[in-house]
């Protein structure tokens, strides 16, 4: 009987760590606004106005919450097998290019199949990218931070190299494809808006990599990987293949959200369209500890964050590297607030034994 207790109040203590972690990083952020002179009223109602005050802003801030899932989960998932995948944005950049070609190349095929071939472009160019850093890391014992950093830049250089020479659109002044076929769009849930039916394949998406997480002995590989590589082997558990089907699933998640930005925002492959949301991703799954339902709550709170900036700047003239301020203090606080709440615990408990002893 005493363990599930024990169990269900470490549960509740987690929960409440990091829900005070996030509330308390907002209070510090308001306050350096005020200190900055600027009324919290306006602050509050600016931000409130930029994400709520209608269903075409809260649509793009749903747009923006699910390209951020996406990626933050590529990263979590190789994090939970013992394997870094810093290379979100690379593996965006190349699904989403493959995309944008699949999408204008590809004609004659009805809209549900042409989407779904798109989509698998993607995926599939998110996936290869992965599978070089990871067969690099496996094969090689090359550091793969570093790896999947290099090729974040050397997607930059090759889609760019792309999109200015052999695929420009003809007669434009900026860097980027053709646009695709109107039967290769994705469908946009509120006109004028980048929400598109995108989010059903992410969501999808979502629920199926929960499953192989909750459910799989895939994700209990992973899980074991992560928390003692040497213990999982004298387990039976195939290291190296699991840490590279892991690459590969979290390239194919960057490649997906590489494609939804192509089929459902921009419908062509623009550079650096992605805006360096990769890192985004890795940071949630830092915060969230890789758990999907965690990532979820983070990515909705970053999503509203970053459109609350544009009310604040555009309405306010708050400068752009505020929502990269609060966005570390949050990363700060969540990310020590495990040993801050075990202070706190322990400093209650000795206080309650002294006072039985007094």
């Amino acid at each position: 009987m005493k363990a599930p207790h024990i169990v269900r109040r470490k549960i509740v203590q987690h929960a409440l760590s990091f829900v005070s972690a996030i509330i308390l990083a907002l209070v510090i952020g308001l306050a350096m606004l005020a200190l900055d002179g600027f009324a919290l009223k306006d602050v509050i109602n600016s931000a409130f106005s930029s994400t709520f005050a209608s269903s075409f802003r809260f649509a793009n801030m749903v747009s923006r919450m699910i390209i951020i899932i996406l990626v933050a989960l590529a990263a979590a998932i190789p994090f939970k097998a013992g394997i870094w995948n810093i290379g979100g944005d690379g593996q965006l950049a190349v699904g989403g290019f493959l995309t944008a070609l699949a999408g204008f190349y590809i004609i004659g095929l009805p809209p549900v199949f042409h989407v779904s071939l798109a989509i698998l472009a993607g995926m599939f160019g998110g996936a290869l990218w992965a599978s070089i850093s990871a067969y690099i890391r496996l094969k090689f014992n090359a550091n793969e931070i570093v790896t999947t950093i290099m090729m974040n830049y050397l997607a930059v250089l090759l889609t760019g190299y792309l999109v200015n020479y052999p695929f420009r659109a003809p007669g434009s002044s900026n860097a980027e494809t053709s646009l695709i076929r109107e039967s290769a769009m994705l469908t946009r849930m509120l006109p004028l808006s980048n929400l598109s039916s995108g989010m059903y394949v992410v969501l999808a998406a979502f629920l199926i990599i929960c499953f192989i997480d909750w459910k799989t002995s895939w994700g209990y590989e992973w899980r074991v990987l992560g928390a003692n590589d040497e213990f999982a082997r004298y387990g039976g558990v195939k290291d190296k293949r699991m840490r590279f089907l892991s690459m590969i699933i979290g390239g194919a998640l960057a490649g997906l959200a590489g494609a939804i930005l192509v089929l459902g925002v921009n419908h062509k492959y623009m550079l650096g369209m992605g805006g360096g949301v990769g890192f985004t991703g890795v940071l949630i799954a830092l915060i969230a500890a890789n758990s999907p339902i965690l990532i979820l709550i983070v990515s909705m709170i970053f999503a509203i964050l970053q459109s609350g900036m544009i009310g604040l700047e555009s309405k306010l003239g708050v400068a752009t590297e505020y929502s990269s301020i609060l966005q570390s203090v949050i990363i700060l606080l969540v990310i020590t607030r495990s040993q801050a709440w075990s202070s706190i615990s322990n400093l209650l408990t000795r206080r309650s034994l002294h006072g039985k002893h007094d």
